[in-house]
């Protein structure tokens, strides 16, 4: 029974923990938890959210890539400096796409058959992605007014919001992408034991390609996302500070960083979380200066409290290699 329990807390532990900070935020500050604050919570999740379902992909391979924040920047710098000169949108977006698909493909090419390590490689990728969009800005800030981006980050003000629903349609196909087909099945399989997934006669090189193309589509669509949310644009959006976010998120869901494990549901939960965490601290007067050291120790806490429920469930079923 007290099995039962410890594998119940922690398959929820990343929901048991956002449920804990609403409350205990919620009795420090009742704005916090306001009907209307928890929207704009979510509205800024999104982002967090889709970069973290990218990140997701990435580590259930073993891998990182740190090269997705400024994907996400130069992207969103080549949409706005298109629309901005009057290009068509749907040209505008395809120009993004082919550059989150070129770096993806890089990426890949790196580390699925060249065998370089994926923290060397997506670094060396993350410097050219750096200098790409520098030049691509070449204004510095871009003024995006683009009617259809504009109603898609925004919505008619009132129930759910078009990127609020576009970013669970994304993660529902997620959870069916990685647990009810053949790609999520082999990818779970190469990031446990890659020795194995080829002896089973996998091709490890040829699933860590997809995986790496597969998560330069979400990061185009955490451009999208920005750039409809934002109408200014500049070389400063997305960045480290939106991939460490994500990658929090995802770990904070329950993603392994060693690979094989990991939950789409999770990685949205450790979404809110962060974005929780940050309106949060921002609403009780918390100074910017201090407002990364309180979450980032936050986020340390969270991780040890789910850490301590992994070593109790392994010492319930007497293994001691925690």
């Amino acid at each position: 029974m007290r099995s039962k329990l410890l594998n119940l807390a922690l398959d929820q532990a990343p929901w048991l923990v956002l449920l804990a900070l609403l409350a205990a935020f919620g009795m420090a500050d009742a704005r916090i938890v306001a009907r209307e604050h928890l929207w704009v919570l979510l509205q800024q999740a999104t982002p967090v959210a889709m970069l973290g379902m990218a990140v997701f992909w990435i580590l259930l391979t073993g891998d990182i890539d740190l090269s997705a924040g400024h994907c996400v920047a130069l992207s969103a710098v080549t949409m706005g400096t298109l629309l901005s000169a009057g290009m068509a949108l749907t040209t505008a977006l395809g120009t993004g796409l082919a550059c989150c698909l070129l770096v993806g493909c890089l990426n890949g090419l790196l580390v699925a058959w060249l065998r370089i390590p994926s923290f060397i490689a997506t670094l060396a990728s993350m410097l050219m992605v750096q200098g790409a969009t520098l030049i691509v800005a070449t204004t510095g800030t871009i003024l995006v007014l683009d009617p259809a981006l504009r109603a898609f980050g925004a919505g008619a003000g009132a129930g759910l919001q078009p990127t609020i629903g576009f970013t669970g349609a994304v993660a529902v196909v997620s959870w069916w992408l990685s647990r009810q087909t053949r790609f999520g099945l082999k990818t779970f399989a190469v990031g446990s034991h890659p020795a194995r997934a080829e002896l089973a006669g996998m091709s490890v090189g040829r699933q860590k390609f997809g995986v790496f193309l597969l998560s330069s589509v979400y990061v185009f669509f955490t451009a999208v996302i920005i750039i409809a949310r934002v109408p200014v644009v500049n070389p400063g959006v997305g960045g480290v500070s939106l991939l460490l976010d994500a990658i929090a998120a995802a770990v904070i869901g329950g993603t392994s960083l060693l690979g094989g494990r990991g939950r789409v549901g999770g990685v949205v939960c450790g979404a809110i979380t962060i974005s929780l965490l940050t309106a949060a601290l921002r609403v009780l007067g918390i100074e910017p200066s201090s407002l990364d050291l309180c979450k980032g120790s936050i986020i340390v806490l969270i991780l040890l409290g789910e850490r301590g429920l992994h070593a109790l469930r392994a010492l319930a079923h007497g293994r001691f290699d925690v």
